[in-house]
């Protein structure tokens, strides 16, 4: 007797439609003969066609699809209306008793054996009752019974029984059949899993099944001899801490959400083993699914491909990497110029420049010494020139005693990129004055290197053989012109950065041989009295005599001479600040500052030395700074303008107005004082557009309540156009003195001039 009954089992819905039939046919019958009789028994008449309606109801309930409500309708039913119709006709006497076997039957396949006990239990308590009723005489006697009614009743019970019995038996078998042919089904994908099973344990490809967490639940031994782990070790453990370790995070995640999305991933990845050691493998993890579509766990299919690609990589080697010196060779010199191309038609980007190098007097070297310690003199000179390199620049040895450099990124403009260039050639010059070590022999050599330069792209027809073409024929032309120089295939273009190259040069020598000079011009009120000065450099070249700042300052900014360069006018201007002279008449020393300068990590901790050791007055220096300065990494600007703020200096923002001129920047920075270009001072009275780009910016500064400081006043007009839109307005132009050597303007200060502001 089944614990659960499947409602929709075919034989189960057969056997109560059979039921209800029989239920419908015999209390109709049997009503139908009880009212045949002389004197009809009125009460069991309406009983049984109550069983007939019970059936019918069955039925009914049975189309509906009802199938569960039909069994028990169908069993409690007839139970109620046969134990009403015993009762009334003898009890424990009745011969209604008969059904009572089969509707336990029944209530057995069709409800299930929690229904059947208790059917058991109240069918026990009503024959114990109809026992206790005939021995008080409690119920009716039965009374004669219709022989065709019995007749009728008693042939449903047996047909009933029967159907029961055959419909049983039916569903017996084919549960039987039904369990046969699931155990054959069973055995056989047993036998299939099992033969799966040993292909996945004996794969040589790594297998990894895990839950949807990632937890390891299955490994095979090619896993577990590849990466060195016992079975115990990674069972329960991330996947990502012993399988899938060699993927970042970005790429963790990119999985994850591959998997999620049901779909497959694929990629190739270096994990490590247990001790460490890296493997190359080709992974695909892939969903599992289940029949009905759910994704349950993950599985990881490895390969290892490290054998693989070490010989990719070797093939590559030898394809690209010169087998001495182990530098990039010919071909790969050729890619590289052609991905430059390919960039610089796209973006126009930065100017590159080829060199070709070649070793003077190599063969009559390896003639002497021999073609051993020529390739050992050809490794020493690869080492050497590798160390000058910068991190993005590529070195090849081309052929022979040739090697070949790829400078990037020199700049837009043709003429600074060549001039870096030849730079950088000088250092290889340098370099190559002190003899190279020829490997452990303790031996050494000397040779002067001849180069060839070329820039390039030149333009979008530009190719890499045409590049290497110019080259070579510069080389030539090094080489013919005695050795161990340097030629520029492009001739003018090769004068004019040799000549600012020689200004460079120069110029990284006068910082610290003295040529330098400090000098100032004066900043005055409107009533001609002396407020500040402006700190200026000349440069008293040895042979060109006195340079103004045009003459290199651009050169310097080009450079880290600019550096440099700004740290010596500041400590000249410190030294002339803390003069009692200077400091006594409380005038201000305005000192520019250039954007490279002050980006340097140290420059606030060395300003702040710097006063101390000169003993400068910090609230007397206003250092100018540039609107291109502050809107790049503008907070790192602010925070330390502000350090500098606290301790008394002042800031000025030079030439404003011809910049990016932002009111959301300026609010914002720890200024005192704009300086208002000369190219708007110049026009303001005969131009409107000037003149009102003045009274902006003069409105500007005083609704921030800065000072205003306009440069290159050189007439009086100019003055009363400013006067008169701004009485404390300072100046500082030719009109009220020309730049000139500090000590000069220091030796006409006397002694007993009052503190404050004086006449100039």
């Amino acid at each position: 007797m089944p614990s659960v009954v499947n409602h929709n089992d075919p034989s189960m819905r057969r056997m109560v439609q059979v039921a209800g039939w029989v239920a419908v046919v015999v209390g109709a019958l049997v009503a139908l003969f009880l009212l045949r009789e002389e004197q009809p028994q009125w009460s069991r008449l309406a009983l049984n066609l109550c069983v007939a309606g019970v059936g019918a109801t069955t039925l009914v309930a049975l189309h509906l699809g009802r199938q569960a409500l039909a069994a028990g309708l169908l069993v409690w039913g007839v139970w109620v209306v046969v134990s009403l119709v015993a009762a009334s006709n003898g009890g424990i006497n009745s011969p209604n008793l008969l059904i009572y076997p089969v509707l336990i039957v029944l209530c057995g396949w069709l409800l299930g054996g929690r229904a059947t006990m208790g059917l058991l239990a109240v069918t026990g308590g009503l024959f114990a009752f109809f026992l206790w009723a005939d021995l008080h005489g409690a119920l009716p006697a039965m009374r004669p019974h219709n022989r065709w009614a019995y007749a009728v009743y008693l042939a449903g019970i047996v047909g009933l029984t029967a159907a029961a019995t055959l419909l049983s038996r039916k569903s017996y078998l084919r549960r039987v059949h039904e369990a046969q042919t699931m155990a054959q089904d069973l055995k056989a994908r047993d036998a299939e899993l099992r033969k799966l099973l040993r292909v996945v344990e004996q794969s040589p490809e790594s297998t990894v099944i895990t839950d949807l967490d990632g937890r390891i639940e299955f490994v095979n031994d090619a896993f577990l001899a590849r990466t060195g782990y016992a079975r115990d070790e990674v069972l329960g453990r991330l996947s990502s801490e012993v399988s899938a370790n060699g993927l970042g995070p970005a790429q963790w995640q990119g999985m994850r959400e591959t998997l999620e999305r049901g779909e497959s991933w694929a990629g190739e990845q270096s994990n490590l083993r247990k001790d460490g050691a890296v493997i190359s493998e080709s992974v695909v993890v892939a969903p599992i699914r289940q029949p009905d579509g759910r994704i349950t766990h993950y599985v990881e299919l490895k390969q290892d491909v490290s054998d693989r690609k070490r010989a990719a990589q070797e093939i590559h080697r030898l394809a690209h990497y010169d087998s001495l010196t182990s530098l990039p060779n010919r071909s790969m010199l050729i890619e590289r110029l052609a991905s430059l191309q390919a960039r610089h038609q796209r973006s126009g980007d930065d100017v590159h420049v080829l060199l070709l190098l070649d070793l003077d007097r190599f063969t009559n070297f390896n003639d002497a010494r021999g073609s051993e310690m020529g390739d050992r003199l050809l490794c020493a000179v690869a080492l050497r020139l590798a160390e000058l390199l910068g991190p993005h620049d590529l070195l090849v040895r081309v052929a022979g005693d040739e090697f070949g450099i790829v400078l990037h990124d020199l700049g837009i403009d043709a003429t600074v990129a060549g001039r870096r260039a030849l730079a950088f050639a000088d250092q290889i010059q340098q370099a190559f004055v002190h003899p190279l070590a020829l490997g452990d022999s303790g031996e050494e050599a000397q040779l002067g290197l001849s180069m060839g330069l070329t820039l390039y792209p030149q333009g979008v027809d530009d190719t890499p053989l045409a590049a290497m073409g110019r080259a070579g024929t510069a080389l030539h032309r090094a080489k013919h012109a005695g050795g161990a120089r340097s030629a520029f295939f492009e001739q003018g273009m090769g004068a004019v950065a040799a000549q600012r190259f020689q200004v460079e040069r120069d110029l990284r020598h006068a910082i610290g041989a003295q040529e330098l000079r400090l000098y100032v011009q004066l900043q005055v009120n409107v009533r001609g009295q002396v407020t500040g000065v402006e700190a200026l450099v000349r440069w008293q070249h040895p042979r060109d005599g006195l340079l103004t700042p045009g003459a290199f300052i651009p050169l310097a900014e080009e450079s880290d001479l600019i550096v440099s360069l700004g740290e010596w006018v500041l400590a000249q201007a410190c030294a002339v600040v803390a003069q009692p002279d200077f400091s006594r008449r409380r005038l201000r020393m305005s000192v520019n500052l250039s954007a490279r300068q002050f980006r340097e990590d140290g420059f606030v901790p060395s300003l702040r030395a710097l006063l101390r050791t000169t003993g400068a007055d910090p609230t007397l220096l206003t250092l100018e700074v540039t609107e291109g300065l502050v809107i790049d990494d503008f907070d790192d600007v602010v925070s330390k303008m502000r350090e500098l703020v606290a301790l008394g200096v002042e800031f000025a923002l030079d030439d404003f107005g011809t910049g990016y001129s932002s009111l959301a920047y300026l609010k914002r920075l720890p200024i005192q004082e704009l300086k208002i270009d000369r190219s708007f001072v110049s026009e303001a009275p005969s131009n409107e557009d000037d003149g009102a780009l003045v009274e902006a910016i003069l409105t500007v500064a005083s609704q921030f309540g800065l000072r205003v400081v306009a440069e290159g006043v050189e007439t009086q007009e100019q003055v009363d156009f400013l006067a008169q839109r701004e009485p404390a307005m300072v100046y500082q132009g030719y009109l009220f003195g020309h730049p000139e050597p500090v000590d000069q303007w220091m030796a006409r200060q006397t002694p007993n001039m009052p503190q404050g502001p004086g006449p100039y």
